[in-house]
């Protein structure tokens, strides 16, 4: 993962449980660096060790902290050059879902190791959707969890967010069902 992705895990540990907390997750993962070069690349190992010392030292589970990490991640991109590209996505969920893929591309411009997920969001009859995420990591699902809930709450909408089926039980990508709990002309 790039340095820009371990200083958002870094940020939000230092805003919501101090500098002392964060020194503490550094240790216990066993990273020397406090900080990160945003536009490095580095071993998903770092990335992944730091989110389990976290997990522990916090007493949640992993997949809580990736879930509230991916939320927080979405106000912690916008403030970086990514949230240009975010908005370039366009105004609504569904526009800035459709246009991750896009985002990606662009992103890949600066950051030529990048591997990103991809996504596909599928229209169905009922009028719900459906998000194919598929990605060479594994077990950042709650991540993307997190994720469609930060960009639902910034666009002033609310989703329901079903994990439909699951590459950690072995399928080849994971699925949610979405649907808008409040009103998409808020979106």
């Amino acid at each position: 993962m790039y340095g820009l992705v371990n200083n958002g895990v870094r940020t939000y540990v230092i805003e919501h449980h101090g500098t002392a907390c964060w020194s503490a997750i550094c240790a216990k993962a066993g990273v020397d660096e406090q900080e990160f070069e945003t536009m490095t690349a580095y071993d998903d190992a770092i990335t992944n060790a730091m989110v389990g010392a976290v997990s522990e030292t916090l007493g949640l589970t992993v997949e809580t902290v990736l879930e509230v990490f991916g939320r927080y991640w979405v106000g912690f991109a916008q403030s970086t050059a990514i949230g240009k590209l975010i908005d370039m996505s366009g105004n609504t969920f569904w526009d800035r879902l459709r246009g991750l893929d896009d985002m990606h591309e662009r992103i890949r411009n600066t950051m030529p190791e990048l591997d990103p997920p991809g996504f596909d969001l599928e229209d169905m009859p009922d009028g719900s959707r459906r998000l194919h995420y598929h990605s060479s990591r594994n077990g950042l699902a709650p991540m993307v969890v997190g994720l469609l809930h930060g960009l639902a709450e910034e666009c002033g909408i609310e989703v329901r967010i079903d994990h439909l089926v699951a590459k950690a039980d072995g399928a080849d990508h994971d699925v949610f069902g979405l649907s808008i709990m409040t009103s998409e002309a808020a979106a």
